[in-house]
């Protein structure tokens, strides 16, 4: 069982859940990509190109890490707005309460930080992808 505690209150992990437990779909256009950073399972610039992806469908992304996967996904985004590719609208920060530690044992509840991070892809998003790909592919030239 997992409940999250942000500066605003208590909210529960499940957004689209109503108070009996059952999860409500939101409209499809309302929907905001989300990607779950994780501390060591994939290299930092997966996810990267992955936020590439979802800024090339999508106007708005969020970026989440919790426990050590913070200092990585504040690196994504980071990466993201030093190449213009998107601007973070919004941070926010909390901790969130798991009832089983990560050893297993259930005895005592653990507190995680965690951070989500919404990004709002630049006005010229399509342009400096397009100077990426002539800059990479000048510098693969290069090294042949």
């Amino acid at each position: 069982r997992t409940r999250e505690h942000t500066h605003t209150g208590t909210i529960m992990a499940a957004k689209n859940a109503r108070a009996d437990g059952t999860k409500v779909e939101a409209p499809a256009d309302d929907k905001i990509q989300a990607i779950s950073v994780s501390a060591q399972k994939k290299p930092l610039f997966h996810y990267v190109s992955l936020a590439k992806k979802f800024l090339a469908k999508s106007e708005d992304v969020e970026i989440r890490g919790v426990g050590s996967a913070i200092a990585r996904c504040v690196s994504v985004v980071e990466i993201l707005k030093s190449d213009g590719l998107a601007a973070a609208v919004s941070i926010e920060t909390g901790t969130t309460t798991t009832d089983k530690a990560d050893d297993g044992k259930a005895d005592k509840e653990r507190l995680k930080p965690t951070i989500l991070v919404k990004l709002r892809r630049a006005d010229d998003f399509v342009t400096k992808m397009e100077r990426l790909r002539v800059s990479r592919a000048s510098d693969d030239a290069d090294e042949k």
